[in-house]
């Protein structure tokens, strides 16, 4: 088996940062964003086409994708896409990234079902989404299993009762329940330039991480990835009644027991202070993830037989789950999530006792 470190496979990226050096986050409820950016050079922005016109998709059995690339040029797909179309077929979705050869087809037989008792297959369609993020662990832990097309119905099951939408086993019902507040969320989030990468915080802890292979790609599946995808996690936090901090209101109230000065001046170094303490802390979660290293299992179903063709990799780290497509050591997509009953206290409690160990001298007379 082999190992893989997420500071290698994030190599080149970095978090997209204010005029004085501060990290930019955004945020909605408990919930930051980091947006990540990388010298133009990392940026692959002629090599792939664009995943959401190039593809169309059909199948023939249930559990299974075929994704057809129109295009010559290579297709990655984002992780865990589905079809959710108005044919009368039954909706499917995939449990992980994948890769289509120019002008070829590609398989998975690991897909998923996702609107229960309906019948029928598709055939051409582009009627993409994404899958919730919040659905991912469960998804990558079904990565190659081939023997039912049953995969995502527990996850779907789970969206249910977090977001309170009762979607049995169909995840349809949660996009026609929430939609229009979806469409709201995606205006919350600004795109920088050059965008790669994003890096998502729930209560200050890191819950999942996406590089994209290059800043065309991350523009095309943008809207996509906050409102499908990201989206789930700020409805969950609204429905538990949950608030971020007001970082800025507590420095404010800070400073102005020790500062006496104009309330320009005031707000202006609580704005200032405000940053600064954002930066150093998801610095400090950032910095603890890095050091994490995976386990690399190979990820061979539906995988192209091409030299050049990106190799599939299932990750597994204490608490965290993944996958990366990576050609050469050069890594084109990073999918990385904390599995939800993981407690990353506990991580840091292990990790500070090691860091003692290894300042102690050894023992001598």
């Amino acid at each position: 088996m082999n190992t893989k470190n997420l500071s290698e496979m994030l190599k080149g990226c970095r978090p997209v940062k204010d005029k004085d050096g501060n990290i930019i986050v955004q945020s909605i409820l408990n919930m930051q964003v980091v947006c990540l950016t990388a010298d133009a050079e990392y940026s692959l922005d002629d090599r792939f086409a664009n995943p959401l016109t190039s593809l169309v998709s059909s199948n023939s059995s249930y559990g299974q994708i075929t994704f057809t690339n129109k295009e010559n040029k290579e297709v990655i797909l984002p992780v865990q896409m589905a079809i959710l179309t108005k044919q009368q077929a039954q909706n499917h979705g995939m449990v992980k990234a994948g890769y289509v050869e120019p002008k070829a087809n590609t398989t998975y037989h690991d897909a998923g079902c996702i609107q229960g008792g309906q019948t029928g297959y598709f055939n051409g369609t582009q009627e993409f989404r994404m899958i919730p993020v919040s659905m991912r662990e469960m998804l990558f832990d079904k990565i190659g299993e081939t023997s039912g097309y049953q995969n995502i119905y527990p996850a779907i099951q789970k969206l249910g009762e977090d977001t309170k939408s009762g979607t049995g086993n169909y995840l349809n019902i949660y996009f026609e329940k929430y939609d229009k507040k979806l469409d709201q969320f995606i205006a919350h989030f600004e795109r920088p330039k050059n965008l790669i990468g994003i890096i998502v915080l729930i209560d200050g802890e890191i819950v999942a991480i996406d590089k994209f292979p290059s800043f065309r790609y991350a523009e095309q599946v943008w809207d996509l990835m906050i409102r499908d995808c990201y989206g789930s996690l700020a409805i969950i936090s609204e429905l538990n009644h949950k608030s971020a901090v007001n970082e800025f209101s507590q420095t404010y109230e800070e400073l102005k027991k020790s500062n006496r000065t104009t309330i320009v001046d005031l707000l202006e170094k609580s704005l200032k202070k405000t940053k600064e303490r954002m930066t150093a802390n998801v610095n400090e979660r950032i910095q603890e993830v890095l050091d994490l290293t995976f386990d690399a299992t190979p990820d061979t179903e539906g995988q192209s037989t091409s030299i050049r063709a990106p190799k599939s990799f299932i990750l597994k780290a204490e608490g965290y789950i993944g996958q990366v497509l990576t050609e050469n050591e050069f890594n084109h997509l990073v999918s990385i999530i904390k599995r939800e009953r993981f407690n990353p206290n506990a991580f840091r409690e292990v990790n500070e006792l090691r860091n003692k160990a290894r300042r102690q001298k050894n023992f001598s007379l």
